[in-house]
């Protein structure tokens, strides 16, 4: 077997000189089949990764065809159908292989097909699945059933999820429903891949990712099916948009262990709570990537509510686990090591084509090399380090004769939707990208995209793939893992990144190259062994820690300095409890009181009662802003009352007046000042308030970042143009799409309460939902239209540059592109733009038309 292991994962490898006593090697194909026939019955998986070693092996090692058509019968013993598919694919395996089986073996092989398949009821088709994909599927036919589904990484969780949710929704057993993901990377990918399963299905699906209460109303009125696919802060905006009457058939939560997030794991607990409120006989599935307790996330049900735990460890995929270190004295030689459980083997070595002077280059060095044929993806910390490593690695790389339509398409949306220097432009004709999580939505799908067909042949990423981004490759390369700059990365998330090496289906094996891994800095732990993620929610962590929380929110009160840890580890918790204690006047009716002592709760209710003694907030107040502090806004309320000027001066205005920049930063100041110190540091707070407005006004990327260049190139001279866009996109995720609506929101909420109070009703503004409005970064009508037909905020601002009109509805939005239909590639947009109208504004016009 380890033998096997070191020749399979050679195969993946380029550049490498074996071991040489690895040369002569041979199999006993009958012995190794036969025993991988007899560990396929287990149910363990290290007997089940040993069967699939083998068949794999058999498969694609040179051997005769009667052993690779034993393999693929191996593939199918173990509900691994689509490694066989893959094998016909690539010709490992000839067509037709039952008629080559023994009458026993076909018998035996068409039973396991069928065994191992589910019938898709919208379509009549049957879809061949693992054994995990049949135990989600037999426990989600069960009616009112919550689920709490784990499974590693690779093993075809969201498509059978997506699958599920369409079939649900063809045999109308259920209406509406919402997907929480946690990052609006994955809301882009799964409503992409929601979109095209419906496709396939034959279903009109109403599917969107903004919230929306016109879309929400129109459904209810006609009746037409709709998923809506949200983070958890744009489910929040939704049921704010529709007053808490929001009717939910089911919410599948998507990388469910988040819950476990600090700042943001009590935001999606609350959002779950909040609409079990309006939907008591709402669904919920939870599915997470290899978890130790997916039961926990059950706790919460009704009483009265079913609930199936599904806790699979099925291994779909092979990932081999190589460790790289340089030779002794020999900086271009790097010798191999293929991990077998606990040993280390040598394996072989690699040449590079350069010597590496600096980390940076040890990492993009040996991924140019070791991943020479492609589907090779490169991890960093950070997205200047992406950018870099993405750099070096371009180098390295012979010169294409002509560079591929997309790849340029693709490089002239980035010069022209972000900007003309950006990096990417020039990468992406090399065959080279980057990935990041504040990279705009539309250029990381075609990213994703490209990568995925192999005319990127290597991705340099960051943290955001261990947030749930689907992606797959054949090599993963990484150095000292972090998640930020400085925190290395828990074992469970390196098992998640490597996870992406070998996506089933895709790929029979993945490898992961692990850089200097006895270097204790870069390796703190060594090079984790497979492990799975404890579910703990926010909301137990920090009331496991109860006389430190019922300090926190003593103090809290005072306005004395905090310890920033602490409001790290309490703000977001205490904002959650005052606002259950002050709906309910009680905490023994919350899913999560019966986890917890009486004495507990007496205690936390005696802090609780203390702390909000005096708060006149209106009841729906901290429903509509979870996770900011009711003891922060009843200072803002009492800073408004003792406001000696006009109520006007207070007011946040529309984008387009022309005080808004400096009302923003006034707003900004009084937040920091009465609820939490968040707009940091507060010498920064003009450029906060003016990358929102910007953003507020609709400004195109470009336009934002030119004018932040020709700022800074007048009081600073020369400057990094690559550092100022970064730090741009950065600013506009951090400041402009989450802390500014959040917190905006709040405040205009506040406000609204005050001016109510003192009779100055007509200066409520209520067509202005600030929240909504910076989420998506639109001032217009015709904007909002365009995005609600799905199109992407640079998409979607590239055409209304060219639109004169600022108040068309979709209606009138997609009669604008039909009316110029022949003439859309006249227009001077980028191909991809171009391409994204035809999918998401033409075709709707095609729909109507039928």
């Amino acid at each position: 077997m380890q033998q096997l292991g070191m020749v399979t994962t050679l195969l993946e490898l380029d550049n490498v000189a074996q071991e040489p006593t690895l040369a002569e090697v041979k199999f006993d194909w009958p012995r190794l089949l036969f025993g991988a026939s007899i560990l396929a019955r287990s149910k363990k998986r290290l007997h089940r990764e040993a069967s699939l070693r083998i068949a794999t092996g058999a498969m694609l090692l040179p051997t005769s065809d009667p052993v690779r058509d034993a393999a693929a019968v191996l593939f199918d013993k173990l509900s691994n159908r689509r490694s066989v598919t893959l094998a016909e694919k690539r010709g490992r395996l000839k067509p037709d292989l039952e008629a080559r089986l023994g009458v026993a073996l076909r018998i035996e092989d068409q039973r396991k097909q069928l065994e191992n398949s589910i019938l898709l009821e919208a379509t009549g088709e049957r879809l061949p699945v693992n054994e995990f994909q049949l135990e989600f599927w037999r426990a989600a036919d069960q009616e009112r059933a919550w689920l709490s589904a784990s499974a590693p990484t690779a093993s075809g969780k969201t498509f059978l999820v997506l699958k599920w949710l369409v079939d649900c929704i063809a045999t109308e057993k259920i209406k509406r429903a919402v997907y929480l993901a946690p990052t609006r990377a994955l809301v882009s990918e799964i409503e992409a891949s929601l979109a095209e399963v419906a496709a396939q299905s034959g279903l009109d699906i109403e599917i969107s990712s903004l919230p929306s209460a016109q879309k929400y109303a129109a459904a209810e009125k006609s009746g037409k099916r709709c998923v809506f696919v949200f983070t958890q802060e744009r489910l929040h905006l939704l049921a704010n948009l529709l007053h808490e009457h929001v009717d939910i058939d089911l919410v599948v939560v998507d990388e469910a262990h988040k819950i476990g997030d600090p700042q943001r794991g009590v935001i999606l607990q609350d959002a779950i709570e909040r609409l079990l409120r309006s939907s008591p006989n709402m669904r919920v599935t939870f599915v997470s990537p290899a978890t130790q307790n997916p039961e926990v996330l059950l706790d919460d049900a009704p009483e009265t509510t079913p609930t199936i735990p599904i806790d699979s460890d099925v291994a779909t995929v092979l990932q081999n686990i190589v460790v790289a270190h340089q030779v002794p004295a020999k900086p271009l030689k790097w010798a191999l090591k293929f991990r077998h459980n606990e040993e280390y083997l040598p394996l072989g070595t690699l040449t590079l084509a350069s010597k590496p002077g600096s980390l940076s280059k040890r990492l993009a060095f040996i991924a140019a090399a070791i991943g020479e044929r492609g589907g090779t993806l490169v991890y960093t910390n950070g997205a200047a380090e992406a950018e870099h490593v993405a750099e070096l690695i371009s180098q390295l790389l012979p010169k294409a004769k002509g560079i591929d339509q997309e790849l340029a398409d693709l490089s002239d949306l980035a010069r022209k939707c972000v900007h003309r220097s950006y990096s990417l432009g020039p990468l992406v004709e090399a065959g080279v990208a980057f990935h990041y999580g504040n990279m705009p939505s539309l250029i990381r799908l075609e990213v994703e995209r490209l990568f995925k067909t192999g005319k990127l042949k290597f991705l340099v990423c960051t943290s955001t793939l261990i947030e749930g981004v689907n992606l797959s490759c054949r090599t993963i390369v990484v150095r000292g893992p972090r998640k930020g700059k400085k925190t290395p990365m828990e074992p469970q998330d390196f098992w998640n990144l490597a996870g992406r090496a070998g996506r089933w289906g895709d790929e029979f094996q993945g490898n992961i190259i692990c850089i200097d891994a006895s270097d204790e800095k870069a390796w703190p732990s060594g090079v984790p062994q497979r492990t799975r993620y404890p579910i703990r929610r926010e909301t137990d962590t920090a009331l496991s820690k109860l006389d430190e929380l019922t300090a926190y929110i003593e103090r809290r009160p005072l306005g004395v300095d905090i310890d920033p840890d602490q409001v790290r580890a309490f703000e977001q918790v205490s904002a959650y409890l005052m606002t259950a204690y002050v709906r309910d006047r009680s905490l023994t009716a919350a899913p999560w009181a019966k986890r917890q002592s009486p004495g507990n709760l007496q205690q936390l209710e005696q802090v609780l009662a203390k702390a909000t003694d005096g708060l006149d907030l209106a009841a729906d107040v901290g429903a509509r802003n979870p996770g900011v502090s009711l003891i922060g806004l009843q200072s803002l309320l009492t800073y408004f009352r003792a406001y000696e000027g006009s109520p006007e001066d207070l007011l946040a205005a529309p984008s387009e007046s022309d005080d808004a920049y400096q009302r923003f930063s006034n707003m900004m100041e009084r937040i920091n000042e009465n609820v939490l110190t968040v707009f940091v540091p507060k010498t920064l707070i003009p450029l906060h308030s003016l990358t929102v407005l910007q953003w507020l006004k609709g400004f195109s990327l470009p336009t934002i970042i030119r004018r932040r260049l020709e700022y800074l190139q007048r009081r600073d001279g020369e400057v990094d143009t690559a550092s100022v866009i970064r730090s741009t996109l950065e600013m506009i995720e951090g400041t402009a799409r989450f802390l500014a609506p959040r917190y905006f929101s709040a405040y205009v909420d506040v406000l609204n309460q005050h001016l109510r109070a003192i009779g100055r009703d007509d200066l409520i503004d209520q067509d202005l939902d600030i929240g909504v409005a910076l989420e998506f970064g639109v001032s217009t009508v015709t904007l909002r239209s365009l995005m609600e037909l799905g199109m992407s905020r640079i998409g979607a601002v590239a055409l209304y540059e060219i639109v004169a009109l600022d108040q068309l509805d979709e209606a009138a939005c997609i009669q604008w592109v039909v009316d110029r239909r022949d003439r859309l590639d006249a227009l001077g947009l980028p191909s991809i733009v171009i391409r994204e109208i035809r999918e998401k504004v033409l075709s709707r016009a095609a729909l109507g038309e039928e």
